[in-house]
């Protein structure tokens, strides 16, 4: 079902979730936590109370560093990047140049951070909330807290209805910042410093296999 709904908000490119009810035929409480999804894994945008089809143009096309090298190279990085190794060894691991792995390093760090960007402007758009604002090496990011997962923006989302922390929310809040200063000690994440919070984030409790599965399937959307 999943996919005849996602394949008819491809047809529709745009509609409301009512009419996307009377056209599927589908009940709204069905309907609605299939749409949410869509909308986090960046398939759908909404916008005005009404969903949008995001057209997806694979990276591989958008990034011509792709198609310089065969298949099993870029799988290559891919699994030296979810393992965190420096680009320096991953050139000598890939055998490619160490200029090539920082352009592939920036374009995965890149779909991470503008990923979860999507999820945040989502849970905003429901939930508008107050950003905590921080600095890392002297630059100011803003912060924003869901669902047990903080979330990080380079501009400032405001709305006249921004809402507070809970007591709860600052805890939980604490205890992953605390995760994310010890992990941005060193100067070299001052420069895209958003991206680098974005993936600091993205590898939190989460295994190779995890983190190789996901960023594939990043690459390939």
């Amino acid at each position: 079902m999943k996919d005849k709904i996602l394949q008819l908000c491809r047809r529709l490119n745009k509609f409301s979730l009512e009419n996307f009810e009377i056209l599927s035929e589908i009940p709204k409480s069905d309907l609605l936590p299939l749409l949410d999804e869509f909308v986090k894994e960046g398939k759908l945008i909404t916008k005005n109370g009404e969903y949008i089809y995001c057209k997806q143009n694979p990276v591989i096309q958008n990034h011509s560093i792709f198609k310089l090298y065969p298949a099993v190279v870029t799988d290559t990085v891919i699994r030296c990047f979810c393992e965190d190794i420096k680009t320096i060894k991953t050139s000598n691991i890939a055998n490619i140049g160490e200029d090539q792995v920082q352009k592939f390093y920036t374009i995965f760090r890149t779909l991470i951070y503008q990923r979860q960007k999507r999820q945040l402007d989502s849970y905003y758009l429901k939930q508008p909330q107050k950003a905590r604002h921080r600095k890392f090496f002297n630059k100011e990011v803003y912060l924003y807290f869901y669902f047990n997962q903080i979330f990080v923006s380079e501009t400032l989302l405001k709305s006249e209805d921004d809402k507070m922390f809970s007591s709860k929310e600052k805890a939980e809040f604490t205890t992953i910042y605390c995760y994310l200063s010890r992990n941005l000690t060193h100067n070299t994440n001052a420069n895209n410093l958003s991206y680098k919070i974005a993936e600091t984030l993205w590898r939190r409790k989460r295994g190779f296999k995890d983190l190789y599965f996901d960023l594939k399937s990043l690459v390939q959307h």
